[in-house]
Parts: structure tokens; sequence; C-alpha cells
């Protein structure tokens, strides 16, 4: 094998190894099982999340939760669904707070603590990471779609 080729064979390998390496769980948006709610759009997400829309239809309060900015989870439905990254929803919540236009969601640590949140709060709503899904809370779709990927 010539010097050539094995550099090309490498950096293929590299790029496989790395797409691989940079791959995201799928996403799905969670509820209550009470909740009458079963498909939202990303623009009623997106206003959910830039705490335009605090009400679900009943007139009850939407209590949204956010995984950790630097969550692989967080940043994916930040890309898809918000259309900015952590770091500007974190600057965008800060702002808001500041003048005294709303707070931001809570924030918690992994998908099993935004699934048990969701699940023992009726009005509750996060994101979690498809694999973490159960019975135990119910699974939105956004747009039609089941799993934001």
């Amino acid at each position: 094998m010539k010097l050539r080729q094995i550099i090309s064979l490498s950096i293929a390998l590299l790029l496989i190894i790395g797409v691989a390496g940079l791959s995201f769980a799928g996403v799905v948006v969670i509820v209550n099982p009470q909740n009458s709610v079963s498909s939202l759009s990303s623009k009623d997400m997106r206003n959910i999340y830039r705490l335009k829309k605090t009400t679900w239809a009943a007139g009850d309060k939407i209590e949204a939760v956010n995984l950790g900015k630097k969550d692989t989870i967080r940043e994916k439905f930040s890309e898809f669904i918000l259309k900015k990254s952590p770091a500007a929803m974190e600057k965008f919540y800060l702002k808001r707070a500041l003048a005294g236009k709303g707070q931001p969601p809570k924030v918690l640590n992994s998908s099993s603590d935004v699934k048990e949140f969701v699940r023992i709060n009726k009005n509750a709503i996060g994101y979690i990471d498809v694999k973490d899904a159960d019975d135990s809370v119910k699974v939105l779709s956004i747009d039609g779609k089941k799993e934001i990927d």
C-alpha cells in the first residue's frame, strides 16, 4: 500500500468514527398522561419555551422543564425546535427574568429526572431521550412526528 492510500484510508476511518461519535439519540416531547394534549406544532413548542404560551387550553399554567445547557438532548431539542442554541436561550431567559417578564423553565439533570417531574406534575412538559420514554408519560407528536431526529 502506498503512503497516499494509507493516509486516505486513515482519514476516511477517522471521519466515520467522528460522525458516529457525534450522533444524537432521538428526542421525544412528553407530558403527563392526564394532559389532554396529544400533539403540538413546533411553533407552539417554541412559544412555550420562549415564555409566550404559558397556559394549556383549559387555562392551567404550563410547567416547562429543560435539561442542562450542555446536555446533548437539550442541544438537539434547541436546534430543531427552538432554532437557537442552549446558550442563546439562557441569555434570553436571563433578559426576560431581569425585565420581570417571566421565569425560565426549571432545569433538571437527566432525562430520567425530567420524566419523573412530568409524571408527577399534571401540567408539565419536557423532552427526553427516546430510549427513556415509557408508559408513565405521554409522548406528543410535534408537527406530526413522535421523535425529533
